[in-house]
């Protein structure tokens, strides 16, 4: 089934105590149904002229188009990054029952 308004959004954090935290407080607010935290990926990037590789956590988000702005607005707060990782994504499809329920557990606007 494919349901244009169902989002993941991909955002990583420095260390799993603080993914979880922000993770839960999220599903508390029901801007998104579940996250999965994928916790020790490695990150190499380019920040301030100079090469890091850093352990962080991703998270992956599943949420409802309208709950976007406000999902990451709440990401933003807790994130200590200057400046957060936050990438959306479409579905191509999936279970009509899983979406379904995430339909169902976030809040509507």
């Amino acid at each position: 089934m494919n349901n244009p308004n169902i989002k993941l959004v991909l955002c990583s954090f420095p260390d799993i105590d603080l993914a979880r935290q922000i993770g839960t407080d999220i599903v508390r607010k029901q801007l998104e149904a579940c996250v999965n935290l994928i916790p020790k990926i490695e990150s190499i990037y380019e920040w301030n002229s100079k090469i890091h590789s850093e352990s962080e956590i991703l998270s992956i988000f599943k949420t409802k188009s309208e709950l976007i702005e406000k999902l990451e607005a709440e990401i933003s707060i807790s994130n200590p990054y200057e400046i957060p990782e936050f990438i959306t994504l479409g579905l191509e499809g999936g279970s009509s029952r899983y979406l379904e329920w995430i339909e169902k557990t976030t809040i509507s606007v």
